[in-house]
């Protein structure tokens, strides 16, 4: 390769500092398809922190007693007494939870288990023969999985 052939090597570009400009120069430089990924993108949003406001709304207690079966909305804070075979277990429902306040069984299992809040969680109180189950619309938490 004679002298005069030789390659010289390429230089770098140049290039200047990112400048940003205003809002409307920026949604001036944006393609049609840009602005549909940023509507998906607004649309998946959206859908996700509307599931998640909605959590619990049209939930309710079910309480089964030997006094009957009862029917309370997890919106409503509230305080009640079931009789049982051992004496009075009382309940409560506040802000979206429920749980046993005092029951008379001897070992206070259902008072140790604490606040539900979740459609498909229950408590159960055998001595006093009570179960509380929350209803409604389960939010697809999982549990378990299997490959």
């Amino acid at each position: 390769m004679s002298p005069s052939r030789r390659t010289q090597p390429k230089r770098a570009r140049r290039t200047s500092p990112i400048q940003l400009g205003t809002i409307g120069e920026v949604a001036r430089s944006l393609r049609p398809l840009d602005i549909a990924a940023i509507a998906v993108a607004v649309a998946i949003i959206s859908a996700f922190v509307a599931v998640a406001a909605g959590r619990g709304e049209g939930a309710e207690v079910r309480v089964q007693s030997e006094e009957g079966t009862f029917l309370y909305s997890l919106a409503e804070d509230r305080r009640f007494e079931l009789s049982g075979p051992l004496g009075t277990s009382t309940v409560e429902i506040s802000s979206g939870q429920v749980r046993v306040v005092e029951d008379p069984g001897p070992l206070q299992i259902c008072v140790r288990q604490g606040w539900i809040e979740r459609p498909g969680e229950w408590l159960a109180c055998l001595p006093s023969r009570i179960f509380i189950r929350i209803e409604g619309e389960q939010q697809g938490d999982v549990d378990a999985q299997t490959f």
